[in-house]
């Protein structure tokens, strides 16, 4: 297997799920490169959809902010491989991303954190507490 770590932006909200080993999602992420063409003009590059299996804590908040957020630009990176099957229209391909991480992209999106309780440093007088959850935020349209 390769490794690969690519940004792109969530197709759709993935759906959390839970398994033996705790908690884990799907999300589908759609890249487009950009590259110069002869004459030295930006073009598009074809759309590869990567299906990205996220676990843990970070398949939680993904698919929260997803679903308060919508089409949320990320980062990923973990193994990568290529399958290929026949179908009735020809050869098809999936891109699969078994990912060591996730994270929000700062380009074309707002983006506001806010730590866990139980990551924070102990402090001797408790800091003020939102009433917002804990968990990463993204506000704001992707590129």
């Amino acid at each position: 297997m390769s490794y690969i770590s690519r940004t792109g932006n969530l197709a759709a909200a993935p759906t959390l799920r839970e398994g033996e080993n705790g908690p884990y999602c799907f999300a589908k992420v759609i890249v487009s490169d950009r590259y110069k063409d002869k004459g030295g003009e930006w073009v598009d590059g074809p759309a590869i959809a990567y299906e990205v299996a996220v676990s843990g804590d970070e398949a939680r908040r993904l698919v929260e902010t997803a679903q308060r957020d919508g089409n949320v630009r990320v980062t990923f990176a973990g193994r990568y491989r290529v399958t290929e099957w026949k179908s009735e229209t020809g050869s098809r391909h999936q891109h699969e991303v078994r990912a060591d991480s996730i994270a929000l992209a700062f380009r074309g999106q707002d983006v506001a954190v806010v730590k866990d309780q139980k990551d924070a440093p102990a402090a001797e007088e408790p800091a003020a507490q939102d009433d917002e959850p804990t968990d990463i935020y993204a506000t704001g349209a992707s590129e």
